[in-house]
């Protein structure tokens, strides 16, 4: 099987629990995904399927759009409202010039502290693990790029956000560090993932959309998904990529490039020091 599925995870679902389900659904033992959404955390994402697992380290990865929303005065363990209270304080209104001004602050490169509630591994145990233990410790900000940021006042002490930003950065995390340049304490209460690159939540299915109908549903021709970083090199005798044989290409000087034939993808090839392409994996 070889397909790729743009899914509209629903809330109260991991990850984990949502490729389990579509392996489930295609009786497909190899299904992988792109990106990681919180339980509680709704909409896209990239599902691949038996051979398009192959594509999993070339996929889209940045300029990931969401939808959140957040409150004023209070800060959790998580943060975000499922977490544990550990402090609140008075919140004060803000203008629309407040809210634009601290934004303009986020947009570009950014350093963020990553939250003990998080998946990523110390001397191979996950920081979340740790948390649930009570353990916290140190840990260094990683560099993320803002791409876009709006944050505007909904009602009471509720507000939205939405922002476009690169792969590994938290959207829990900016939302309290935003909070924190306005001089108030945030809790994230919503968030969705509607865009990744040029894909969006308004071309996806839901799980129940997969269940019926299955082999007729929706999917997503594997080259689009592909990360625009890598060039793709349209190729007609193609003897030779099948092979793994090396290639030359005169109009190319990019460390990595994707052959393909029509809209099947073929294999992904690195230049090398002696100035030809090598295969890096086999795609088909």
């Amino acid at each position: 099987m070889e397909k790729v599925i743009l899914l509209n995870k629903p809330a109260g679902m991991t990850s984990f629990d949502a490729v389990a389900k579509c392996r489930r659904i295609f009786k497909e033992k190899r299904v992988g995904h792109t990106g990681t959404l919180d339980p509680n955390a709704t909409g896209l994402m990239i599902i691949l399927l038996g051979k398009c697992t192959k594509l999993l380290p070339y996929c889209l990865k940045n300029h990931k759009h969401y939808k959140a929303e957040f409150v004023l005065g209070t800060s959790t363990t998580t943060e975000d409202i499922w977490g544990e209270v550990i402090e609140e304080k008075a919140y004060a209104m803000h203008t629309q010039e407040e809210l634009d001004e601290v934004s303009k602050s986020f947009v570009g490169d950014i350093m963020q502290v990553p939250p003990m509630y998080s998946a990523i591994k110390k001397d191979g145990k996950k920081l979340y693990e740790l948390a649930r233990e009570g353990v916290e410790i140190e840990r260094e900000a990683r560099p993320c790029t803002i791409n876009s940021l709006h944050v505007e006042h909904i009602e009471g002490n509720r507000y939205a956000m939405d922002a476009v930003v690169s792969s590994g950065t938290y959207i829990r995390t900016l939302i309290k560090d935003y909070c924190n340049a306005l001089g108030e304490l945030g809790t994230m209460s919503k968030l969705e993932r509607v865009g990744i690159e040029h894909l969006s939540l308004d071309d996806a299915v839901t799980l129940e959309e997969l269940e019926e109908l299955k082999e007729d549903a929706n999917f997503l021709e594997p080259l689009k998904v592909l990360d625009p970083i890598y060039p793709q090199v349209e190729i007609y005798n193609y003897q030779r990529i099948l092979n793994g044989k090396i290639m030359k290409l005169d109009n190319h000087n990019e460390p990595i490039v994707i052959f393909k034939n029509d809209k099947k993808v073929l294999a992904a090839y690195e230049l090398k020091e002696d100035g030809v392409y090598h295969c890096l994996r086999g795609l088909f």
